[in-house]
């Protein structure tokens, strides 16, 4: 009995759906356009979020790993120390030869 009453309402329904007008079709699919909006908004963002987040990561990951071996990161040895100690001697000549550059040149 089941089977004979959603037959009938299965045709009801499709001969229903085949006699809508027009200005309700254009409701009907502006609703629809209007949810699945709403649903594929969050996954695009989502897309995007993912390789967003693993570049940050990565980058993160490399400044750590590559922060020991910076030679900015060196507290100076003493044998570098000596090895300019020279430069360092003559550091107000090379200032002054900075600054009168300009002037030697003639």
């Amino acid at each position: 009995m089941n089977t004979v009453i959603e037959e009938i309402l299965k045709n009801h329904l499709i001969k229903t759906e085949q006699d809508i007008d027009i200005d309700n079709l254009y409701q009907l699919n502006k609703a629809r356009q209007s949810a699945v909006d709403s649903i594929s908004a969050p996954r695009r963002l989502r897309r995007l979020l993912w390789p967003t987040v693993g570049m940050t990561l990565a980058s993160v990951l490399v400044l750590i790993l590559a922060t020991p071996f910076s030679p900015f990161n060196k507290a100076g040895s003493g044998q570098q120390l000596s090895d300019n100690l020279e430069l360092y001697e003559d550091f107000e000549f090379y200032d002054w030869l900075a600054h009168n550059e300009e002037d030697l040149r003639g």
